[in-house]
């Protein structure tokens, strides 16, 4: 998916975006792709993390799944994305492939993100402080995507997926991150948990999304 694109030496590198435009095009016709396509081998990179409206979830391993209606019994076709994640938890979502999506990938310092959003979210939440999708991609703001991580970062994600009985962990709006022990540890941090994982609210994520499914698991605790 980026076969051009290495991440150079720490300290020489200054933050860089790609689209592509045909990446939906691709995942039509072949079906499914691994998310590990979107880096070169080359790239140092050891684990993934799935980056969800704030929710994220450490794993070895993810794909991009086509979903075409006529074989789902959905209105519209679709494309999903799921994880072989670390310790004992899943996490899965549908998206709305009517939407107009762009895919990016973005590379910086720490490692790598491989973002997606619709025109409509957008619109509806970045248009008044970017000029394009690209450009609030580029900075960070996205509902959707999954990053490359390596070195330290990568550890602490994967010791806390491995010890941890939680879901995923959680990104609040200021930037700090909760780590949950426990399920029912995440489960109380109702500020910082998307809708759509929160069974009392019956609303789920903004039709801007283009979010048509989702869930989260862990065989926790409690």
């Amino acid at each position: 998916m980026a076969e051009e694109f290495e991440r150079p030496p720490q300290g020489e590198f200054e933050r860089e975006i790609r689209s592509f435009p045909e990446f939906f095009d691709r995942l039509r016709a072949e079906g499914a792709l691994d998310i590990w396509d979107a880096v070169t081998s080359e790239t140092e990179i050891e684990g993934l993390v799935y980056h969800h409206r704030g929710l994220k979830v450490p794993a070895h391993e993810g794909r991009f799944v086509w979903e075409p209606a006529d074989e789902t019994g959905r209105d519209v076709d679709a494309f999903s994305v799921d994880f072989g994640t670390v310790g004992p938890r899943s996490v899965w979502a549908v998206f709305d492939a009517s939407r107009e999506w762009d895919m990016y990938l973005v590379l910086f310092e720490e490692g790598a993100v491989v973002a997606w959003m619709s025109d409509a979210e957008f619109e509806a939440e970045e248009s008044h402080r970017f000029p394009s999708k690209a450009a609030a991609v580029k900075s960070g703001q996205f509902s959707f995507g999954v990053l490359f991580r390596f070195g330290p970062d990568w550890v602490e994600r994967e010791e806390w997926g491995l010890e941890s009985t939680a879901p995923a962990l959680l990104q609040q709006g200021d930037g700090q991150l909760l780590t949950p022990e426990t399920e029912s540890e995440f489960y109380r941090q109702t500020h910082a948990i998307p809708d759509e994982f929160r069974s009392e609210v019956e609303t789920g994520a903004p039709p801007f999304c283009g979010l048509l499914e989702a869930d989260v698991s862990a065989d926790g605790d409690g």
